[in-house]
């Protein structure tokens, strides 16, 4: 029997391809046939099944694979369900059951990467595994370990989609499983074909998208720190020095020392009210639409930060103080709170007492006659800035306030913010209050019972301090009589509730002219079973920037799991600033291949660290200049400490470090932009491991911090204070990308490598295409193409080009120009074919600069046939250079040396 799926009562097995197995388990019966919020395509050609059934098994076979499984036996397990398949080239066969664990997989991605720090890291030297025991702070969440990833030198590769939302076209949004308890699996086998289980799996679960050209620019993170209006740090000077004014500067600074860049991202404090939620611009961006012209007039796109929700916390998505309350509420349904009719402050004429030794409690300090030693402290700062109490662990507070003769029934005391925790005494009484849930800051208290009216009332709290300042910090201390309303909060799942807030909210800054949002959180923003938080938040996002711009959408956003490829780009959130974060980072940006990420973000320079060591922080920008997103950014309030991942801060050779790889990244945009064609054509990665190249061969799995940049380029970064690195070069010829100097390859090297210079490698023949300075991607079009020729090899390069920001792609709006590099007739041979294809604002004319590295001096050159003498040596470099007046893109080039010396 032929047929591409067949059903066995409960179970039903459907081959979408001859190696690509869905594998579905129903205790009814029925079967889910609608895509789901991870797997897309459904309808899939037909394939040659021969279907059997004997002894009460169910026999599935195609060219591929073999499918057992026993008829009406239950769900699947080790004992009913079995598959296998051939090796390629005649090898041994494979089985797998379920339950099977891959000791063999080459490994997937972690949500995050936040907090990580050298003891939660493989000790291995591999970096192969995920981190262990690694809390992340505040949602106070054990970071879980990677699912496997596709590539396995096993063969085969499992998605598990049981659980997963489905989707409901008439209502056009996902709606949880119709029945619990039902197992839906994917299993592909591949060998060791590793690229075509990549596309298969694009195929099933989406593609990736092209990103604005722009992204793959330069960027640099500022604003970094809280922003309270009332507070006692809004009105210190250095807070109110780091405004629109002081970015303006830091901009004006960059592009006067020539370090391009294209992207300025904006954290907490471009907003109000900090973790509590705000979409309204803080006072320190008084006139934002005039910074936004200012910038885009630089060239600079900006994106904003924004929390749509952490797991375990109560987080706000808006505070009740921004002006996008009231529209947020009844985009909700909800009505607005009420308001006050009693309102004390309490913020003024606090007392303090240092406990160093924990005595207070045992001496009752709390008791209305505590015989206490008090002195006066001011509320909205901590006890460390007025000088009190330093390095100590526990201080007390107290006030009190005199009441009238009536009070209302209810009575709230409500904290802004007590650093850390805090127990609460009123009149010598305990009160049990709200406990702290971060990252909400206000707790309360149900006073009523412990309040005397027409009295002095007293109010006494016991302070835990805190890890970055202690005691009363809120500026807002009242006594009220009604309960503080309960936060603000878009669940994303809800397709009413996710347009209200993107509508509501974000659209109108998109509007304003903010390129992109970058999602920091989102694993708190969903609540419907079986679905990935992470990746629902994102995809609404991401669809909402696309539609409010018209252009193509991007983010910054934290991992979520399968389907995340359709949704760039991702970032590795709050690492440590070391070195063995540097290199877990490598081989975690290499790996994220293994599960189609091709743009992974991280915190050039780590985030938990301030000024770091000179050396760290170069070769951290090193790798980051040969990585698809560089992105600058650090922890820290910037008031206190400014931007401690600036050049300058490194004195002249800062300066000249960054302008040298933010500058060759720039330049680089046209060779990463054709692989980002290819990361959504052809389903590949950008950042490749050696083995994806080389499949079979050993020598590739043991080198997991190298890859391959694109095809044409292999990089093996410093990530030791020494500078020396071991170098492991395919077999085949290879030269050094900066020097030109030739490597016979198979064969590890040993070397060391000055701070400034940075291991990268390039194959014979290769073709590395790349742009002039120019202060950010698109300052100018791309009329003149520079194009690095390495060796005497054979060589292809396909460049595309499209407009960079629309849709338009989708519709073939683009061009490839084809580049072949060849030796043929005694010569070494360039062809550029005529760009094939077009697009709007498409370069008509063009001209070119060819770069000759490491072939000898040339004997002639000839121009389509004609002999030509404008043309340089460089011996100390080893480079031949030829510049070509501009010319049609439409009519090739063809370009020939001859050499009177063998090749190297």
């Amino acid at each position: 029997m032929a047929r591409a799926s067949a059903g066995a009562g409960e179970a039903r097995f459907e081959f979408l391809t001859p190696s690509l197995v869905r594998m579905e388990y129903s205790p009814t019966g029925q079967f889910v046939d609608a895509p789901t919020a991870v797997v897309q395509k459904r309808d899939w050609p037909a394939v040659h099944v021969t279907t059997t059934q004997a002894g009460g098994w169910l026999v599935e076979q195609t060219s591929a694979m073999t499918l057992r499984y026993r008829l009406h036996s239950g769900p699947f397990t080790a004992s009913n369900l079995v598959v296998r398949w051939s090796a390629p080239a005649g090898g041994a066969g494979h089985e797998w059951h379920p339950g099977d664990v891959d000791a063999r997989n080459l490994g997937g991605l972690t949500y995050s990467l936040d907090n990580i720090s050298a003891p939660n890291l493989p000790k291995d030297g591999k970096d192969l595994q995920s981190p262990v025991n690694d809390i992340i702070p505040g949602i106070e969440v054990l970071l879980p370990p990677a699912q496997p990833g596709l590539l396995s030198r096993s063969g085969y590769a499992v998605i598990d989609d049981s659980t997963t939302p489905v989707w409901n076209a008439q209502k056009a949004w996902i709606e949880p499983r119709p029945q619990t308890g039902g197992q839906d699996w994917y299993l592909f086998t591949y060998g060791t074909d590793y690229r075509s289980v990549l596309q298969t799996y694009a195929e099933l679960c989406g593609p990736v998208p092209m990103i604005p050209r722009y992204t793959l620019g330069p960027w640099i993170t500022d604003f970094n720190f809280e922003y309270f209006p009332d507070s006692a740090d809004a009105r210190q000077p250095a807070f109110q020095r780091y405004n629109a004014q002081h970015l303006k500067d830091e901009v004006t600074r960059l592009r006067d020392e020539g370090i391009p860049f294209d992207g300025l991202v904006l954290d907490f404090a471009w907003h109000n009210y900090g973790w509590d939620g705000g979409f309204d611009w803080s006072p320190l961006v008084p006139h934002p639409k005039q910074l936004l012209d200012w910038l885009h007039g630089q060239g600079i796109k900006v994106s904003l930060n924004d929390h749509p929700g952490y797991a375990n916390t109560e987080e706000s998505v808006v505070s009740y103080d921004d002006s996008h309350a009231p529209a947020a509420l009844a985009a909700l349904g909800q009505p607005l709170p009420s308001k006050p009719a009693f309102d004390r402050s309490l913020s003024n004429a606090w007392q303090f007492a240092a406990d160093p030794n924990d005595r207070g409690l045992s001496q009752t300090w709390f008791a209305l006659d505590a015989n206490v030693r008090w002195s006066p402290i001011e509320t909205g700062m901590s006890w460390e800035q007025q000088g009190r109490g330093k390095g100590i662990g526990i201080a007390w507070y107290r006030t009190s306030v005199s009441l009238p003769a009536q009070l209302p029934a209810s009575l709230y005391l409500v904290f802004g913010e007590v650093a850390s925790s805090y127990r609460l005494f009123v009149n010598g009484h305990e009160a049990t209050h709200s406990q702290i849930q971060w990252p909400q800051r206000v707790t309360y208290a149900d006073v009523a019972q412990f309040m005397r009216a027409g009295e002095r009332n007293t109010i006494v709290l016991r302070v835990v301090a805190g890890k970055r300042g202690s005691g009363l910090l809120g500026s807002r201390i009242v006594l009220r009589d009604v309960k503080p309303p309960p936060r603000i909060f878009f669940d994303l799942s809800d397709r009413r509730q996710a347009d209200s807030s993107m509508q509501t909210l974000h659209k109108p800054l998109l509007d304003q002219g903010v390129a992109f949002w970058w999602i920091d959180g989102g694993s708190g923003a969903v609540d419907m079973p079986g679905l990935d938080k992470q990746l629902w938040t994102n995809k609404v996002f991401f669809d909402a920037t696309e539609q409010a711009t018209g252009k193509r959408g991007f983010i910054l956003g934290r991992y979520g799991g399968w389907g995340s490829e359709r949704y760039p780009a991702y970032f590795t959130g709050d690492t440590y600033s070391q070195w063995p974060v540097l290199a877990y980072e490598v081989a975690y940006s290499t790996r994220a291949g293994n599960v189609l990420v091709p743009y992974v973000s991280h915190d050039i320079g780590g985030f938990h660290g301030a000024k770091i060591d000179f050396d760290l922080y170069a070769r951290w920008i090193e790798f980051g200049a040969f990585s698809p997103i560089l992105r600058m950014h650090s922890a820290h309030a910037n008031p206190l400490e400014g931007n401690v991942r600036m050049p300058w801060l490194y004195g002249a050779q800062g300066v000249a470090l960054m302008k040298k790889y933010f500058t060759l990244h720039t330049q680089l945009i046209p060779y990463v932009y054709s692989y980002a064609w290819q990361a959504h054509t052809a389903s590949l990665p950008i950042m490749r491991p050696l083995y994806l190249a080389y499949p079979q061969l050993d020598e590739a799995y043991q080198h997991p911090h190298e890859y391959f940049f694109g095809e044409q380029m292999l990089v093996a970064p410093v990530l030791d204070p020494s500078g020396d690195v071991s170098v492991y070069l395919p077999p085949g010829d290879w030269f050094d990308f900066f020097t030109g100097r030739h490597y016979a390859g198979g064969m590890t090297f040993s070397a060391h490598y000055a701070t400034d210079a940075t291991p990268v490698f390039v194959r014979d023949g290769a073709i590395v295409p790349q742009q002039p300075v120019s202060a950010y991607s698109d300052a100018r079009p791309l009329d003149t193409l520079m194009l690095d020729l390495y060796g005497r090899g054979k060589g292809h390069f396909d460049l595309y080009e499209d407009d960079g920001t629309s849709l338009a792609y989708l519709h073939n709006a683009y061009t490839l120009t084809a580049i072949d590099y060849d030796n043929a007739s005694g010569s070494q041979q360039l062809t550029i074919a005529p760009a094939s294809g077009a697009f709007a604002g498409q370069v008509q004319r063009r001209s070119y600069e060819l770069r000759l590295h490491a072939a000898g001096k040339p004997q002639s050159v000839t121009v389509d046939g004609q002999p030509v003498e404008h043309w340089s040596w460089d011996a100390a470099s080893t480079i031949a250079t030829l510049n070509l007046p501009e010319r049609s893109v439409h009519v090739p080039v063809h370009v020939a040396w001859t050499y009177s010396t063998p090749a190297p």
